[in-house]
């Protein structure tokens, strides 16, 4: 895979093996491009990163700070190296944290301009316990965006206190681009 603009703009990225699916390229820029296309100064969070593509993404972006959570070992260590072959060329600060995001979000801390969530398509009931921690953990900044992917099927139920700013299928794949409700 490859990072499709910022500093590292061209730059691949390894895929661990195993059931990881990375966001394709295509989903990557439009979901950018409906952000505003830079991160300057963000702080943010992808959780289920698998190969990180999300994370890695806004860190080239300008991001200020990219915190990665995922639950597969080999995944982590893929991630770490394609962070370490990175890390010379980017200014933000990174960290990889080895858990599973549902049970980690309830004592979650710090504040999110941005969260991703891209959870294996096996598990429907992430939708709702992932919105549920990031509420219950409060880490998500007044302003900030939650971008969830999911299969493009994939029915879910949107809280009364989240408004949806984007709802987009890319062939099989959905993308769920919430704000939470202000009050």
């Amino acid at each position: 895979m490859r990072i499709t603009s910022g500093w590292l703009r061209n730059r691949r990225f390894e895929v661990p093996k195993g059931d990881v699916r990375p966001t394709m390229e295509s989903v990557r820029e439009a979901l950018f491009s409906s952000l505003g296309g830079s991160c300057e100064g963000w702080r943010v969070l992808d959780l289920f990163a698998g190969s990180g593509a999300l994370g890695l993404e806004a860190w080239s972006r300008g991001a200020e700070h990219v915190r990665f959570v995922e639950k597969q070992s080999a995944a982590v260590a893929q991630l770490e190296a394609s962070v370490a072959a990175l890390r010379m060329e980017v200014l933000g600060a990174v960290e990889v944290v080895r858990a599973d995001v549902l049970r980690w979000l309830p004592g979650a801390f710090g504040c999110y301009d941005l969260i991703f969530a891209d959870p294996p398509y096996d598990l429907p009931e992430a939708f709702s316990q992932t919105l549920a921690g990031v509420v219950r953990s409060g880490i998500l900044a007044e302003s900030g965006w939650l971008v969830y992917e999911m299969r493009g099927v994939q029915s879910v139920e949107i809280p009364a206190d989240w408004k949806v700013m984007r709802d987009k299928a890319y062939g099989k794949t959905r993308v769920v681009m919430l704000k939470r409700e202000s009050g």
